[in-house]
């Protein structure tokens, strides 16, 4: 059944809704939802609900609507989902970096300074039901059982508009680009932008002449990483090269990723307490972009003894 059909009985009711008249059933999908949405003038919509609910078929395409909105509510709520990137979305990202790669970046004043946007609070309004009550006709109800809760759509509280401390975090130094951005440069651009669908945050790059950025405080990140290698764990890594033991003397950690078969862009790396042993985790551009491989090493590793102790790949 197409948006045109009629919801009771199948069958399609013809022409426009003529001024000055009151659709009468079969109800089209097309009226149900724009009822459903509020877009129907509200003397129309009063006049429409009091016939839209004694016909079951209509009150059920209309419940399904509130299944939908309440669906969607709860993905935007939930801190936990990391589905993979769309695949319109990862296309127009691979094309936005091929035409940063392709291009020349001659103005030697260009800085780039990049800032951590403070995360979306939670909502402190309790969930809608699944079914919204349909409205009464008293003349003061909404005609529309999808809306959102107007409270939502108020002005912030003033307390909420001001900066708490370690908010906004800003690059130790601005980033002066001084050579057109290489393979490893669009590897770093991809994964942040995997991590950024990945983790829930919100990366903002300003370019800005000639601006000096203020030193941003380092957090201390726990060195234990738990088995299964969780997103949220393992990106903690992105960007970073503090690592520590053998594999941080010379050319250790590159001969150990090779003998392992992932001499892949390291894009982050850090020690880390694997299963009770010291190990570092490496973030590597994956099989395809935009994945990202996490590996865990062993400190032992060596191009004679290559040592994974778990590995995922990401996106």
């Amino acid at each position: 059944m197409n948006e045109d059909d009629a919801v009771t009985g199948g069958t399609v009711a013809q022409g426009p809704v003529a001024a000055g008249t009151i659709p009468r059933p079969p109800w089209t999908t097309e009226l149900l939802a724009d009822l459903h949405a509020g877009n129907v003038p509200a003397d129309l919509s009063a006049q429409l609900w009091t016939q839209v609910r004694r016909d079951p078929d209509a009150m059920r395409y209309l419940r399904s609507l509130d299944q939908v909105n309440l669906h969607l509510r709860e993905l935007g709520r939930d801190e936990h989902i990391a589905h993979p990137m769309p695949t319109e979305v990862t296309d127009r990202l691979e094309r936005m970096i091929g035409d940063l790669a392709a291009t020349e970046l001659t103005d030697p004043g260009l800085l780039a300074t990049v800032h951590r946007l403070p995360v979306h609070r939670q909502s402190t309004y309790p969930a809608t039901p699944s079914t919204t009550p349909m409205p009464v006709l008293n003349g003061s109800a909404m005609f529309d059982t999808g809306q959102l809760d107007p409270r939502e759509l108020g002005e912030p509280a003033p307390e909420e508009l001001e900066q708490e401390p370690g908010e906004y975090e800003t690059a130790a130094e601005p980033v002066r680009p001084a050579e057109p951005p290489s393979r490893r440069l669009r590897w770093l651009t991809t994964a942040a932008a995997a991590a950024a669908v990945l983790a829930g945050g919100v990366v903002a790059f300003d370019a800005v002449q000639n601006r000096t950025a203020t030193p941003a405080t380092a957090q201390p990140a726990d060195s234990t990483l738990a088995p299964g290698l969780a997103p949220a764990d393992v990106l903690t890594a992105m960007g970073r090269h503090e690592i520590s033991g053998p594999l941080a003397k010379g050319n250790s950690l590159s001969a150990c990723l090779a003998a392992a078969r992932l001499d892949r862009p390291v894009l982050g790396s850090r020690t880390v307490t694997y299963t009770g042993q010291p190990a570092v985790l490496v973030l590597l551009a994956g099989p395809h972009a935009p994945q990202i491989t996490a590996a865990v090493l062993g400190n032992g590793c060596t191009a004679n003894n290559p040592q994974v102790l778990a590995s995922a790949d990401i996106g």
